[in-house]
């Protein structure tokens, strides 16, 4: 059994079952897109509405997540009393998020079935997000720019006050 099906299984028939709008981003989406295989963290960001937030923070206590601290200015990470990895949760924002989730595809885990963003949206939110996240946009381009909307991406890129980020990573890695 893969580490993360137990975090993924009663997640997403929660996510599912209460038709909740999500995707799971970071080290799962890239997994899901044949680009490693160590999930240490779920991130997930999802589109809630303040009693659909009450109620899925209800499940996550029922479950047996417990939020640990990560220092000064970043989001707790969420950690199942049984083991397993990480779960960082992150609520919607702006049309970015929302284009985001509502370009979803699907995905299976060991006959979980949940979704992940488009290419084009995981690659821009990790650009978004700098740093570490930045260098996982590059090999995403790198691997699938052939099948890349780049017209979407340039005008996601300038409302995102990415643009000159994005055109810097795509000039690099077209080298």
């Amino acid at each position: 059994m893969d580490p993360i099906s137990p975090v993924l299984q009663s997640l997403c028939r929660y996510l599912n079952d209460n038709e909740l709008f999500y995707v799971f981003t970071g080290e799962l989406a890239l997994r899901m897109l044949g680009m490693g295989n160590d999930v240490r963290t779920v991130e997930l960001t999802v589109n809630l509405t303040s009693g659909e937030d009450a109620r899925f923070q209800n499940f996550l206590a029922q479950e047996g997540f417990l939020a640990v601290s990560r220092g000064r200015g970043l989001p707790p990470v969420l950690y199942r009393q049984g083991g397993g990895p990480g779960l960082r949760v992150r609520a919607a924002e702006g049309p970015a998020d929302m284009a985001a989730i509502g370009r979803r595809v699907p995905a299976t885990l060991e006959f979980q079935k949940f979704f992940i963003p488009a290419t084009e949206d995981l690659l821009l939110g990790f650009l978004k997000e700098g740093g570490e996240h930045a260098r996982a946009a590059a090999r995403v381009y790198t691997k699938w720019r052939d099948h890349l909307d780049l017209g979407y991406m340039v005008a996601v890129a300038r409302s995102l006050g990415i643009y000159d980020r994005f055109m810097n990573m795509k000039m690099s890695a077209d080298r």
